[in-house]
């Protein structure tokens, strides 16, 4: 089995040159990028931070965070961390957020965050 560590060392290059060549007879549908956004609405939506995945605009699922630590009223710092933690027992790994829209949450206005995914890493939760 090839963990994480392996494939720092390895490199995804390596194991691309190793992987056999696919038959051209194949035709694979295209996949659908997935985005993870992690929103917290306003105060007046009492279930907290939320973290969603995003395929091809829509929604696929949505999972509330506030059972996992990111109540309504913590920082982003650490709703961040427990969606991170939530995306990783899903085997998507996060290499930061990027806040997406001008909102601080000060004015009961809706705070928007989507992940950056490692260079290179493809999502297929």
């Amino acid at each position: 089995m090839i963990t994480n560590r392996d494939l720092d060392v390895i490199g995804l290059r390596d194991l691309a040159v190793a992987a056999p060549a696919p038959d051209p007879r194949v035709v694979v549908p295209p996949v659908a990028v997935s985005e993870y956004e992690l929103v917290s609405e306003p105060l007046t939506y009492a279930e907290g931070w939320s973290l969603l995945c995003r395929r091809g605009g829509r929604v696929a699922w949505s999972i509330p965070l506030a059972p996992r630590g990111a109540a309504p009223r913590v920082r982003p710092a650490v709703a961040q961390a427990v969606a991170v933690r939530v995306l990783s027992e899903q085997g998507v790994f996060v290499s930061g957020w990027n806040h997406i829209d001008g909102g601080d949450g000060t004015d009961g206005e809706t705070r928007r965050f989507v992940a950056r995914l490692p260079h290179g890493a493809s999502a297929s939760a």
